[in-house]
């Protein structure tokens, strides 16, 4: 999201009610509730902890106007009245997003450092190309993407072109990316980096790989 220096709050209150009000939320973790179905009994309700801010009928009455009339609910966690409609509403989304104040150099340096150390804000510069590596970095930080490189047989691995996938991805992730038959012809892969603890080691289609971790792929 990018903002205008001089008009920071403004704008960001505006486009977040705007996001808001179409079911996006941003940087906010999903509410850690679970809806199971069944045929009959009711509404029940558990939690894992004290609920202070909903109950019982709350919660019934905001499952019946979905037309949810028979379901175990579960909350692992203390969340309000909105956090239960938002799990319930099919359409929520829940994206980080990163805050770009633009035209620094038209602010005062308090200013500037009052952004700068402000939660998932970065301070910019379109004109002057003022902090547009860093900025960079904190997108790659808030897409949570790792790069995988991969070594062809019997050649140095190829560090010029990644292969990009967000974190948590695996050795499956990397044989799809490549080609599908990739998956069909697998025999096993043999990995470079953090991930392992010998360099190589021999892994399979399930191994989650980490940020720069080099793979070759062995078929059958």
């Amino acid at each position: 999201m990018v903002l205008d220096a001089s008009k920071v709050e403004t704008q960001r209150k505006l486009l977040t009610k705007e996001l808001w009000d179409v079911g996006i939320r941003l940087n906010k973790q999903k509410p850690d509730i679970k809806i199971r179905m069944k045929t009959g009994g009711g509404i029940t309700l558990n939690a894992t902890c004290e609920l202070t801010k909903v109950g019982l009928p709350i919660v019934r009455d905001i499952l019946n106007m979905h037309k949810i009339h028979n379901a175990d609910v579960l909350f692992r966690g203390n969340y309000s009245i909105d956090d239960f409609i938002d799990i319930v509403t099919p359409n929520r989304k829940y994206l980080p997003c990163l805050y770009c104040v633009n035209k620094c150099d038209t602010i005062s340096i308090n200013q500037i450092d009052l952004y700068a150390h402000s939660k998932h804000t970065v301070v910019i510069s379109c004109r002057n190309k003022l902090n547009l590596d860093y900025m960079l970095s904190c997108l790659w930080e808030h897409l949570d993407f790792i790069r995988i490189f991969t070594k062809p047989k019997g050649k140095r691995p190829d560090f010029s072109e990644p292969i990009i996938l967000k974190r948590g991805s695996t050795v499956e992730d990397v044989c799809l990316r490549i080609h599908k038959d990739f998956v069909k012809k697998f025999k096993y892969a043999l990995v470079w980096g953090r991930t392992v603890k010998h360099q190589p080691q021999r892994c399979g289609l399930k191994t989650v790989l980490s940020d720069e971790d080099v793979v070759a792929l062995y078929t059958k």
